[in-house]
Formats: structure tokens, C-alpha cells, sequence
């Protein structure tokens, strides 16, 4: 295999046995569950690696949950904790879901699943399979990983820097977004300072916001995680980036646009 090994070899080798024993929410993830989305309504996870997140909202009272990821690896951690076999689990493609036109009320693309596609066709093509799923009018809650919030510290702002220097001396011409991962199975990766992969898209704020809308989604509210598990959100994401505490990760509130 290629030293950028692809995004799926990623998640079912190297990443595999983190994500299938992650459990728990973040303080972020509860609050906007809790706040926004309806115990009743029928729920969609992407990128669900084993459960972590649907499993806690079982929990939570939520009853009508699916859950799908690209890795067949994850997918059997998935049902396995699922004693109960309560949760609808799957393998699929955000890009082409299995699933029927508005089949969901609320859908959580939480965990920065956009980001890890590569091609900005793919990442397009992701967000407009979350809007066809939903139900007109549908919650849906996002996080992207957040690029304002890197460039507030000197080390990410200085590494940011350097790879762009990288990139025009051997005159790549991958995104300059697009970026490797900096710790893998939870230690550094010393790959990235080749600007090998696997990388992940960072998004701008505005950006995001603007990804969304275009397929098919009005923004209730932004903010990042120090804010999100406060309950605070921004209309946008000019006063986000003025008023709000930043970070890495960057979360959205977000409806399917009436049809």
C-alpha cells in the first residue's frame, strides 16, 4: 500500500480498535442533542465507528436510531455492543447512502466524518446525501474541524505555514486545506511533516456555513466546542469568529430547507 494509505485502509487498520471502544458523549455533543434534537424522531448517525454516540443517546431515551460507517470493521463493534440489537447499524458511503428520500427526522454528522473525504466532490456530494435523507425541515447537527480555531496557535499557525511553503516548493497542487493528520493511534505522525497522508479538510467557518446552505440546508447556529456545551450558538459566522471562544472543532446547527 501508498504511504498516504486511503481514508478507508485508515479507519479499518490504524484507527480501527480507538473508534470501536470510544464510549460516552462529549459535553459539547450532549448539550446540542439534548437542545435540539426530539427523542421520538427517527435518527440518522454518519460515520458512527462502534456506536459511541447513538449508543449514548439509547440511553438518553432516544428509540428510533441508525447508524452507518464505511468500515465493516466498526460496524460489527457497533453491533456487538449493542446487546439489545436496538440500533438499525449499517455499512455504507456518505456519499451514496442506502437509504429513501426523507426517511429521517434529525441526523447527526457529528465526529468531523465531512472532513475526513478528500475530494471536495466527495465532501459535496456527502452533505447533499445528509439533505436528501432528512425530512424537509429535518435538524441536523455538524461539526467540522475548524480552521480559525488552528491558526490561533503559533505551533498549528507555523506548521500551517510550513506545509504551504512545502506544497509550492515541490508545486503540489492538493488544497491547501487539505492537510495530514498530525497523531496517529495517538502519537505523532512523523509522515506529516513530508505532507504525507491520510489528511483531513479544514474549514473555514464561513465556509462551512456555505457548504451547507448550497445543498440544501438553512444554519440555525454556529459555534465551537467551549461555546456549543454552553447551549451558546451564532446566526453566523461573522459574529462566531468576533464574539465566540474558538477551538478545533466546529460545530452547526442546521435545517433541511422546506421543498
Amino acid at each position: 500500500m501508498s504511504e498516504a494509505r486511503d481514508q478507508r485502509s485508515f479507519f479499518r487498520e490504524v484507527e480501527r480498535d480507538y473508534w470501536a471502544a470510544a464510549e460516552g458523549l462529549k459535553p459539547e455533543e450532549r448539550a446540542l442533542i439534548e437542545a435540539h434534537l426530539d427523542r421520538d424522531g427517527v435518527t440518522l448517525e454518519a460515520g458512527t465507528g462502534g456506536g459511541r454516540i447513538v449508543r449514548a443517546m439509547a440511553a438518553l431515551g432516544f428509540t428510533r436510531l441508525a447508524g452507518f460507517d464505511f468500515a465493516p470493521e466498526l460496524i460489527d463493534a457497533a453491533r456487538r455492543a449493542d446487546a439489545a440489537g436496538a440500533i438499525d447499524f449499517r455499512v455504507a458511503d456518505a456519499t451514496a447512502l442506502p437509504y429513501g428520500d426523507a426517511e429521517f427526522d434529525q441526523a447527526l454528522y457529528l465526529q468531523q466524518i465531512v472532513c475526513t473525504i478528500e475530494s471536495r466532490g466527495g465532501r459535496r456530494a456527502a452533505l447533499a446525501e445528509a439533505a436528501r435523507v432528512l425530512r424537509p425541515g429535518g435538524v441536523a447537527l455538524f461539526s467540522f474541524l475548524c480552521l480559525e480555531g488552528r491558526e490561533r496557535s503559533t505551533v498549528q499557525r507555523a506548521y500551517v505555514a510550513y506545509l504551504r511553503a512545502l506544497r509550492r516548493v515541490r508545486g503540489s497542487q492538493r488544497e491547501p486545506q487539505l492537510m495530514p493528520r498530525l497523531r496517529l493511534r495517538g502519537r505523532v505522525n512523523p509522515g506529516a511533516l513530508r505532507d504525507a497522508g491520510p489528511y483531513t479538510y479544514w474549514y473555514r467557518a464561513a465556509e462551512a456555513a456555505a457548504e451547507l446552505e448550497g445543498a440544501g440546508f438553512r444554519v440555525k447556529g454556529l459555534a465551537c466546542g467551549p461555546d456549543a456545551a454552553q447551549g451558546a450558538l451564532f446566526g453566523d459566522a461573522t459574529r462566531l469568529l468576533a464574539e465566540g471562544e474558538l477551538d478545533q472543532t466546529l460545530y452547526v446547527v442546521a435545517r433541511r430547507a422546506a421543498d
